[in-house]
């Protein structure tokens, strides 16, 4: 015994010095929040995106804002004030360009002359009438909608800013806005873009993570309270979760990993799936020592009867989200690497830091009610008698809900929006609602057209007029506002040769537009051309926003333009293509299915495999396999019935929910082949089986339950709807298991004993 008490102070020191080096890097574990890395990596759609951000801009690196004034925008008052912060703005170090009616000019050539007036769209004054320039705004089609919204009580503020700009520089950027907005008296104002989202989306993650974390303290402590009733329930399991929590943040900050979007739900995660361990552990130990063996021999059971099954069920769980490394998008798979390394931190101290403290702590008074007196005991018992009376009835009702369960699966629908992470009355999602509805929308769109005729550039008139089919398809059916393509300036430029008249805002002449492009080539001070059109000449660009809409819909508008381009575009001279962050997400968004069904058939496969080399039965594996499947087919019916969408927070729940769910099918089966091992009846075996463990299996799902409905107080959307269906998949496993898993072993395993 005393060396047992001396290899534990070894253990314990040794653990204490690592916990206290990986605490150390905790304070440089960083936040991240990038949804361009959730495009799949080495994918052609992702190489065409860079390529043309290379040759011309990102396509998200902007700011709107929108300014409003309740009597409408042409009161000079309020124009003087915007042109001041429009000013001020300008001048900023992290501003490349920026745009608004206060500041633009219209170009207009006078008749019979060759010289070229520049009009400002807005005479600010106070004695002017902005009557003419209201009526000269609203004929423009590439100002309606973009630069004023459609009741004139708002002007936008458009902002390009510098590329991939950090955090702070976001923050700056913002609170700059904000102050300047109070000091020029705008008092009603939206803004949104990728800076302020990034900027909210930050805070929001630094905030939640600390508040779960916290969160999770509490619940953990009241369980287990309840469920050991004592402080030394308490502290000891606390002890192994707390560094299970301070091994994974504190490696995560050591190896410079910043926590993203979906990395939020991982403090979750490590706790319950530690508590879980504990439990199990602890749960055995203090059954022995009821039963009136010493301290040595209980920790000896403990982890000879239920240290293997702990094992194997790390390992499962770990698989699950290991698994998640089939999907091309880098959170995804950061997630999967560093939660399966959590709960392999979590099994490590559970078999070392925790045999330890039970070694050397005094173990807690019990109390000495018969076991058969117990509460859980008398449920457990109830529940037992149930499913060997009722064995048909389970079997009929478990087939029933399969075929129901096959309708809700087949209603399973995939799509996706850019802010499907913020919930409807979210402030910042209404920022962004906002212009969609007021002004154009905030989602990019972008489309390249290439030049596959060597003998052609995209400046031939014949290859404008194939882009200028195009632009017109793209406002009259596909629901632009405008586009900002080289085919909108020659229109614009036509429109200004003929003395500003809206009825020759149409492509030029052949002549006119070599004429045109001649004299934005000498005198575009801008570099407006570059924007338009790469330097080879071989691609053009054809640019624009729309609203958030949804992968759909977006989808149902592809098809459309494909469709256009086929009959009406030649080919031969001109090859189409789609990009953009909002276009890569949702290609993305269309393999990521796929992608997690292969991961899902990977862990089901791995997992039997376990299972056959821990039961050297294929009749067994098929055993354990099914109420581990059908609570992923459950979590599918649910999402089909209810109408949730597929998406990136909703489809890794199935690969989560499987490494975690059979975990207890693990613990029941361990403890079932064990009790036939030592010579028990077949029914004998189950009994005990169902009694023993079942309690540790209904404790565990609370407490993964209950944690992961933490998660529901999150802001994002996403890890909403991760909390909720995680824990209705574990509810479905625990049914399964006390249930399914009992009739099916009644009927199906064959043994000589029984």
């Amino acid at each position: 015994m005393e060396n047992y008490r001396q290899t534990s102070k070894i253990v314990i020191i040794i653990i204490s010095v690592l916990t206290l080096f990986l605490s150390f890097f905790i304070k440089d574990l960083k936040f991240d929040y990038d949804f361009e890395s959730f495009f799949a990596e080495n994918d052609e759609g992702t190489k065409f995106f860079n390529d043309h951000r290379d040759r011309f801009e990102s396509d998200n690196d902007f700011i709107f804002i929108s300014v409003e004034n309740q009597k409408g925008v042409f009161e000079y008052d309020f124009l003087k004030n915007v042109s001041n912060l429009f000013d001020i703005l300008e001048k900023d170090t992290l501003v490349k360009s920026i745009s608004c009616l206060t500041n633009m000019q219209d170009f207009v050539k006078a008749p019979y002359s060759p010289a070229v007036f520049k009009i400002p769209y807005l005479s600010i004054c106070d004695t002017c009438d902005f009557t003419n320039d209201s009526i000269r705004i609203f004929s423009r089609p590439e100002l309606k909608g973009m630069f004023i919204n459609k009741d004139a009580t708002g002007l936008l503020i458009y902002i390009k800013h510098k590329e991939k700009i950090s955090k702070k520089s976001c923050d700056i950027l913002k609170d700059k806005i904000d102050n300047l907005l109070v000091k020029f008296k705008i008092t009603k104002s939206h803004y949104a873009g990728r800076a302020i989202g990034q900027s909210y989306y930050i805070d929001t993650m630094q905030f939640e993570t600390m508040f779960f974390i916290g969160l999770s303290f509490v619940l953990i402590i009241i369980f287990l309270w309840f469920s050991f009733k004592s402080f030394w329930g308490i502290w000891i399991p606390l002890t192994i979760i707390t560094a299970s929590m301070v091994w994974i943040t504190g490696f995560m900050g050591l190896v410079n990993e910043p926590m993203n979007l979906v990395l939020t739900v991982l403090p979750t995660i490590i706790f319950v799936v530690a508590m879980s361990d504990v439990i199990h552990l602890v749960s055995k130990f203090l059954e022995e020592l009821r039963l009136g063996n010493s301290k040595e021999k209980a920790i000896k059971i403990a982890y000879k009867e239920v240290g293997f099954a702990t094992l194997l069920t790390s390992i499962t769980t770990a698989i699950g989200f290991l698994t998640l490394l089939t999907v091309t998008m880098k959170p995804v798979k950061i997630f999967g690497i560093y939660t399966a390394l959590g709960v392999m931190f979590a099994f490590v101290l559970a078999y070392t830091l925790l045999p330890a403290l039970l070694v050397l702590v005094k173990p807690p008074k019990l109390s000495l009610k018969p076991i058969v007196q117990n509460y859980w005991y008398k449920v457990l018992h109830a529940a037992f008698k149930f499913v060997i009376a009722k064995r048909k009835l389970v079997l009929i009702l478990f087939i029933g809900l399969t075929v129901i369960v096959g309708v809700g699966v087949s209603k399973v629908e995939t799509n996706y929006f850019l802010l499907e992470d913020l919930k409807k009355d979210n402030i910042m999602r209404s920022q962004f609602d906002y212009f969609d509805s007021e002004y154009m929308g905030l989602r990019p769109f972008e489309l390249v057209v290439e030049v596959m005729d060597s003998s052609k550039n995209v400046l031939d008139y014949d290859v404008i007029k194939q882009m200028a089919k195009i632009d017109s398809f793209l406002i009259s059916d596909y629901g632009l506002t405008q586009t900002f393509s080289l085919v909108s300036v020659l229109k614009i430029a036509n429109r200004s040769e003929h003395g500003g008249q809206n009825k020759f805002y149409t492509l030029p002449s052949a002549s006119q537009t070599k004429k045109v492009i001649k004299k934005i080539k000498k005198f575009d001070k801008t570099n407006q051309l570059a924007m338009l059109v790469d330097s080879t000449y071989r691609f053009g660009r054809m640019s624009s926003t729309l609203g958030d809409i949804g992968k759909y819909k977006v989808d149902e508008k592809n098809e459309r333009l494909y469709e256009f381009i086929k009959h009406n575009i030649n080919q031969d001279v001109l090859k189409i293509h789609l990009t953009g962050t909002g276009h890569l997400l949702d290609e993305n968004m269309s393999s990521l299915a796929k992608n997690l069904t292969f991961g899902l058939v990977i862990a089901i496969l791995l997992v039997s495999l376990l299972m056959g080399f821990l039961y050297k039965s294929v009749k067994m594996v098929l055993i354990a396999i099914v109420p581990n499947v059908f609570p992923l087919l459950m979590l599918a019916a649910v999402l089909g019935f209810v109408g949730i969408d597929l998406k990136v927070s909703t489809a890794i729940i199935f690969t989560i929910s499987f490494g975690i769910a059979v975990d207890d099918t693990i613990h029941f089966m361990s403890k079932f082949k064990l009790e036939l091992n030592k010579g028990k009846s077949f029914l004998y075996a189950l009994k005990r089986t169902y009694l023993s463990t079942g309690r540790a299996i209904v404790l565990t799902t609370l407490i993964l339950c209950s944690g992961f409905l933490l998660l529901m107080l999150s802001d994002f959307l996403g890890t909403f709807y991760i909390g909720l269906l995680l824990s209705l998949t574990l509810l479905f496993a625990l049914i399964s298991d006390l249930f399914i898993l009992p009739v099916l072993l009644l009927y199906f395993f064959n043994n000589k004993k029984e």
